[in-house]
């Protein structure tokens, strides 16, 4: 199982459910990864996405999967939310990072644990 994210320049993934950037070549790569894969998702974030073709969306949250359920499934990509990062990047063998050259201020922020980093794979957009 891997995950996918994007975090800019304060640690910034997210502002009220959506990402808080712009970046064509980073959802390029974004869409090119997770491309016939099987996508695990928090309910919040769910809620916010666009359509998502050709990918099978797993969501985690109130009136869908728990996370136990969920991860009994064959995920390829762990998605987000903030919550579902925060309980699952320690199962991941690889975090894609996008890092995004902003310092655009939302409301939800991510800190990958130091423990962890042996396991990212780094964009920079």
């Amino acid at each position: 199982m891997e995950a996918i994210l994007g975090i800019n320049k304060i640690n910034c993934i997210g502002d009220d459910g959506v990402l808080p950037w712009y970046n064509k070549e980073d959802l390029k790569h974004f869409k090119k990864l997770t491309d016939g894969k099987t996508l695990l998702v928090g309910r919040k974030t769910y809620e916010m996405l666009p359509n998502l073709p050709n990918r099978k969306v797993i969501v985690v949250g109130k009136g869908f999967n728990t996370l136990e359920d969920a991860l009994k499934m064959d995920i390829d990509f762990i998605i987000g939310g903030a919550k579902i990062y925060s309980q699952t990047l320690h199962l991941c063998d690889v975090i894609h990072v996008s890092n995004i050259d902003n310092d655009t201020v939302g409301d939800t922020f991510l800190t990958i644990p130091e423990e962890l980093n042996d396991r990212i794979v780094n964009y920079y957009f």
